[in-house]
């Protein structure tokens, strides 16, 4: 789907367009109705990474007159969108990082598809400004560059992280907060939420292998597992279901974001056993429900959270969910402690939506 504009003082790029990257779209469009917006559907992320520019063509071949700002996310290859379309030649152009691939988690290192984190960097070689939604995507994307170029046979070039540092810059994804939480009462037993892609990097296997031990020790809670399904599921999803129905209190995505939302209000504990994540869009809508988040020591959870949220082993994990299920209330309790700890105007697009009307250029 495309929409068109009379003017190209902004043309907006999205090669994967559902999720947190439709949500952001959504939300530029808001500052800059008038952009020319040229947009790929989600499907086949992998089709999209190699191939999108060139699927894109059609959608392209419409500007017709030279360019302003471009604003595109990290899915495709930015020189080939622009090789593609020569009024984007001369464009201000804008990449935003939802993700990397120099650090996607594989099983086997010889797995990796060079070509995916090969592209990014040429992108972000070509841009004039590079965005990160987290601190975390940035330092693990420029800190990896030159070993990753590392990997070619000769001719390998220098000082590429340093090129693309001097224009590197975090800025958060913005998310929109509702107004007001739902009134909250202490809970007769815990409720524990999983809001994640049903995916591995999203190591679901911690997740239940630690309910699967507060069952065995009689410990009371019920579970909502919810988050976006794809085709590939985990075996372990359809195991917990069968085992332990009686445990669960949801199971799988809800119909509307208010549903969702309205949900989470009703959870006291919030976890994430991720092993890929550079935001965490999912949790901190949580925390704001009144949840309190329960996450790994790693990838982008330690700048926003503080140590009382964090755990450093699947153990660590169990013991504190064990210690929730014997008091559910202790949960509220540490929550009200942990909120005032983070401003969540940092991650909202209250408190983000001018940095975002800078980049576009737009006033």
């Amino acid at each position: 789907m495309a929409m068109f504009a009379a003017k190209h003082n902004l043309v907006i790029i999205e090669m994967f367009q559902g999720g947190s990257h439709q949500d952001l779209i959504r939300q530029l469009l808001t500052l800059a109705p008038d952009s020319t917006l040229l947009t790929l559907t989600d499907r086949k992320w992998h089709w999209r990474a190699r191939c999108g520019p060139l699927q894109l063509l059609p959608q392209l071949q419409t500007i017709s007159r030279p360019v302003e700002t471009l604003f595109v996310t990290s899915v495709g290859s930015l020189p080939e969108v622009v090789a593609l379309c020569p009024h984007l030649q001369g464009a201000r152009k804008v990449l935003y990082f939802h993700e990397n691939q120099l650090v996607y988690p594989t099983r086997c290192e010889k797995d990796r598809d060079f070509q995916y984190g090969y592209n990014q960097i040429m992108s972000a070689l070509m841009a004039d400004l590079v965005l990160f939604n987290s601190s975390y995507n940035l330092e693990s994307f420029v800190g990896n560059i030159d070993a990753f170029l590392n990997k070619m046979p000769d001719y390998k070039p220098k000082g590429t992280s340093q090129m693309i540092k001097g224009k590197s810059h975090v800025l958060h994804f913005p998310i929109e907060f509702p107004l007001k939480r739902l009134e909250r009462t202490v809970p007769e037993i815990l409720h524990i939420v999983w809001p994640h892609r049903w995916e591995h990097d999203k190591n679901p296997d911690d997740f239940f292998s630690s309910l699967k031990f507060l069952i065995s020790t009689g410990d009371k809670f019920k579970v909502s597992v919810l988050g976006k399904t794809y085709q590939d599921v985990p075996e372990v999803f359809e195991e917990f279901k069968s085992a332990h129905p009686d445990f669960i209190d949801q199971w799988g995505p809800l119909d509307s974001r208010q549903e969702y939302l309205n949900h989470l209000g009703t959870c006291d504990v919030i976890v994430s056993t991720a092993v890929h994540e550079f935001y965490g869009v999912a949790m901190l809508e949580g925390f704001w429900a009144g949840c309190l988040p329960i996450c790994p020591n790693r990838l982008s959870y330690p700048e926003i959270y503080p140590k009382e949220c964090l755990y450093n082993t699947p153990g660590q994990l169990t013991k504190q969910l064990r210690q929730f299920c014997k008091n559910p209330g202790l949960a509220r309790r540490k929550w009200e402690k942990v909120v005032e700890k983070i401003d969540l105007k940092l991650y909202s697009w209250d408190g983000l939506q001018e940095s975002y009307r800078e980049v576009l250029g737009v006033a």
